[in-house]
């Protein structure tokens, strides 16, 4: 089978490698489409762990089944937490697999990053009525942005360094959209003062993963409300912040990961029923596919974002 393999610093090479032999509980998966994440930029970037298969956002087709396998069945669509997917096969346990409704185009169902959202909106506190900063608008930004609408809030504030997010942002339904040097003072509370209680916001979330956004979004929450650190903060180097500023706000911070499969693939399913029912809009914010053959351009591009870009896939299979 062909799969992209990690070579170097920025190149991933497509060759020729055994397709993968399955155990009594795993499945072959015959893969359609696999999105690219900002996660595996710093390994494609860096070119560490040669010899390895990327891609972690996956749809495919069942193709063979082991004998322990029960809701499953070859022909059946699934999306899922299983790897290795920039590749004709991959392999995954039962346990790891959701079925794709039929509506959904292969590209919408790549369910991966929306356990990761879900997971932070349910994590997040959001009464309904409340105004919330979205720090960061890219595909997980807007992604988020549409969540906290649904759990109730009333007014989103969109803030990101460049325009065209910010423009796609308020396609996606944000009320207000500023860059980051543009934000009114009502939306700041960094010091001691007469207005701290009538500024800010109520919830604030970041996901920029950047240190800068954290630290607005920090500054953004008003005493005594809630920043949610939505962001992959694993790369980069670590992050300073101000407790002193988040201290006296007395503000409530949430770390809103997920690290149990389980209720990933939970927050999975209840996404895909999202998508099912069109609570949510995902395909436009699946703006650029790529064959495998081209899936450093895909890896360059994720990080440059050309005019338009929101979210790569790489085509792999029809």
């Amino acid at each position: 089978m062909k799969a992209a393999v990690l070579k170097s610093a920025e190149y991933l090479e497509i060759e020729e490698v055994p397709v993968p032999r399955i155990e009594e509980n795993e499945m072959l998966i015959r893969m359609l489409a696999c999105g690219t994440c900002l996660s595996e930029y710093p390994d494609w970037k860096k070119g560490e762990s040669t010899g390895r298969i990327l891609g972690h956002e996956p749809v495919g087709i069942v193709e063979k089944t082991g004998s322990g396998i029960r809701k499953f069945k070859p022909g059946d669509r699934v999306t899922g937490l299983f790897k290795n997917c920039f590749a004709e096969y991959a392999v995954s346990t039962e346990d790891l697999a959701l079925a794709v409704p039929e509506c959904l185009t292969d590209e919408e169902a790549i369910g991966e990053p929306w356990s990761c959202l879900v997971s932070g909106a349910q994590r997040t506190d959001v009464k309904i009525g409340d105004t919330a900063a979205v720090v960061g608008c890219g595909y997980m930004g807007l992604g988020f942005m549409q969540l906290l609408r649904l759990k109730g809030a009333a007014r989103i504030i969109a803030v990101d360094v460049r325009k065209e997010s910010l423009k796609l942002a308020k396609d996606f339904g944000a009320d207000e959209v500023y860059l980051p040097d543009e934000l009114p003072d009502r939306y700041i509370v960094d010091e001691w003062n007469d207005e701290m209680f009538i500024r800010g916001v109520d919830v604030a979330a970041e996901v920029t993963g950047g240190a800068a956004g954290l630290e607005l979004a920090g500054k953004m929450v008003r005493p005594h409300g809630v920043l949610s650190v939505v962001g992959f903060h694993q790369s980069g180097g670590r992050r300073e912040i101000d407790m002193k500023l988040w201290n006296w706000k007395a503000i409530t911070v949430i770390n809103a990961h997920e690290r149990r499969n389980m209720m990933q693939m939970e927050f999975m399913r209840q996404a895909l029923t999202m998508f099912e029912n069109r609570k949510i809009d995902v395909k436009p914010m699946m703006t650029h596919e790529y064959p495998l053959e081209e899936i450093n351009t895909a890896f360059r591009e994720m990080k440059e974002k050309p005019e338009g870009y929101i979210k790569g896939y790489v085509r792999i299979g029809k």
